[in-house]
């Protein structure tokens, strides 16, 4: 089980950013949310570091593969378009997974976005905190943007394996 899912209570509202096939998702559905809201535009995208999306073809299977597997769950809610084009009330969310693009530029745009729609004592949590992809011009991922994030608006981080915890500040 990944660390994070440990910070889900139930009847949270949460989101996973980035869903791809939605198998993550099953996984946090079984702690029981009230809600979880699927954010990703299942688009094909031209970067060298992504290597899983094969052409519009294949990312619209996945798509449709996501919707049969959640098409009976009145908790999913799916929204296809890009991250930082999905808007929820502010302090929304107790719970947030951003697993999408993994460049700094794009971890750093997701974090700042979603921040705003945890309530306070909620999660921003993500994946793959130590990545990176140097040789296919992706240097700086995750770790670089987290910490970043967390020194700049003074918020507590908790790493476990690849998995990163960020707690917002109760207000």
């Amino acid at each position: 089980m990944r660390y994070p899912l440990t910070k889900i209570k139930k009847d949270s509202v949460c989101a996973e950013v980035g869903v791809w096939e939605g198998d993550f998702s099953s996984e946090i559905l079984s702690k029981n949310p009230r809600e979880l809201h699927l954010i990703d535009p299942w688009i094909h995208q031209e970067f060298p570091w992504v290597k899983w999306a094969k052409g519009h073809k294949k990312t619209e299977q996945v798509f449709q593969g996501v919707l049969k597997k959640f098409q009976n769950n009145t908790r999913v809610k799916i929204h296809r378009k890009n991250s930082t084009d999905a808007n929820f009330p502010y302090s929304y969310f107790d719970w947030v997974y951003i697993d999408a693009d993994h460049s700094y530029d794009s971890v750093i745009k997701d974090l700042s976005h979603f921040v705003k729609f945890i309530k306070p004592g909620g999660y921003l949590c993500g994946d793959d905190y130590g990545w990176n992809d140097a040789a296919n011009g992706c240097p700086r991922g995750p770790k670089e943007a987290v910490d970043e994030f967390v020194e700049r608006f003074g918020l507590g981080l908790e790493v476990s394996s690849n998995q990163f915890i960020i707690k917002v500040k109760q207000k």
